[in-house]
C-alpha cells in the first residue's frame, strides 16, 4: 500500500462519440444531425467530463496530436465546435424549425452500462440536447447487448467509442466512415468521403495526403454523420515495484507482458 507509483499518459487510442442511425427519421435530415452536433458545447464539456473521464481532448476524428489533427480554425469552423455557445444554440433551433421540428422531438440515446467515461459522457450529452427541446431517453445496456444493438443497428443514436490499436494511421482509423465499413455502425453513405479516403490511401506526397485527410474529416463533421465528441488521455498508475514495463499507446498493446516483472521493494 505504500508503494511509490508512476502515473504515465502513454497516449490517447479512443474517442467517443455518438452513431447516428441515418435509415431512420429524423435523423436523414442533416440539419437535425447539425442541430445535435451543434447543441454540445464541447470547450465545457471537455472541463466538465476530463478530470472525472479523462474525456478532455478536442479533435476530430483523426486522433489529436499528430499531422492529421484538424487545426483549431478548422474545428471551429464545423458545427457545434465555434466558441459561441449561445450562438450555437440559436443556430440549432433554428435548424430544426427548419426541418420540421420547431418544438423539438424524443429520441433514445443507447449506451454500455459503464460507469466511466460512457455513462458521464451520455448523461453530459443527454442534458445538453434539452436545451434545443430533444428529449432523450437514455437507455443503458449491458456490454454484449450494447454490442449486438451496434452491430444490428437497433438504435436510434448510440455512443461509439473508436480508437486505433497500431499507429493510428488513416487507414485504419478513417476507414470506419466508409459506406463499404463493417463498422460503420450508421450505415451512412457519402461518396464523397469515400472519394477522399481513396484518393488518401495512394498519395505519397505527406502534405497533400494530410489535407485530403482533413478535407475527409471536415466532410464527416459538417454533415454531422456521426457527432464527434472527446478523445480520451489514458493515464496509466503503477508501483515503483513494477520492472521492464513499457507503457504504449493503446491499452490493446503489450499484453503479454512476458518481460515483466515484481521487485520486494
Amino acid at each position: 500500500m505504500g508503494d511509490k507509483v508512476t502515473v504515465a499518459h502513454p497516449g490517447q487510442p479512443a474517442h467517443w462519440g455518438i452513431v447516428v442511425n441515418v435509415d431512420k427519421k429524423p435523423f436523414d435530415d442533416a440539419r437535425v444531425r447539425q442541430a445535435l452536433s451543434l447543441a454540445l458545447d464541447r470547450y465545457e464539456m471537455a472541463k466538465t467530463l476530463g478530470p472525472l473521464t479523462g474525456l478532455d481532448t478536442i479533435a476530430g476524428p483523426m486522433p489529436p496530436g499528430t499531422p492529421w489533427t484538424l487545426s483549431p480554425e478548422e474545428l471551429q469552423a464545423l458545427p457545434g465546435f465555434g466558441k459561441d455557445h449561445e450562438a450555437n444554440l440559436r443556430e440549432a433551433k433554428r435548424l430544426l424549425a427548419e426541418a420540421g421540428y420547431p418544438n423539438g422531438f424524443q429520441t433514445v440515446l443507447t449506451n454500455r452500462a459503464v460507469k466511466l467515461p460512457y455513462i458521464d459522457f451520455g448523461v453530459y450529452v443527454v442534458s445538453a440536447w434539452k436545451k434545443i427541446g430533444v428529449e432523450a431517453e437514455h437507455k443503458l445496456e449491458e456490454s454484449a447487448t450494447w454490442s449486438k444493438s451496434r452491430l444490428t443497428r437497433d438504435f436510434d443514436l448510440l455512443v461509439d467509442p473508436f480508437g486505433f490499436a497500431a499507429e493510428g494511421d488513416p487507414d485504419e482509423i478513417m476507414v470506419k466512415f466508409t459506406a463499404s465499413s463493417p463498422s460503420n455502425w450508421g450505415r451512412f453513405k457519402d461518396p464523397v468521403v469515400d472519394q477522399l479516403f481513396e484518393q488518401q490511401k495512394v498519395e505519397r506526397a505527406a502534405q497533400k495526403r494530410a489535407q485530403l485527410v482533413h478535407d475527409m474529416q471536415k466532410r464527416i463533421m459538417d454533415k454531422a454523420w456521426e457527432i464527434v465528441g472527446l478523445w480520451w488521455t489514458r493515464a496509466e498508475v503503477r508501483s515503483a515495484r513494477i520492472h521492464n514495463y513499457e507503457p504504449q499507446p493503446s491499452h490493446w498493446l503489450n499484453r503479454r507482458l512476458e518481460d515483466v516483472w515484481l521487485s520486494a521493494k
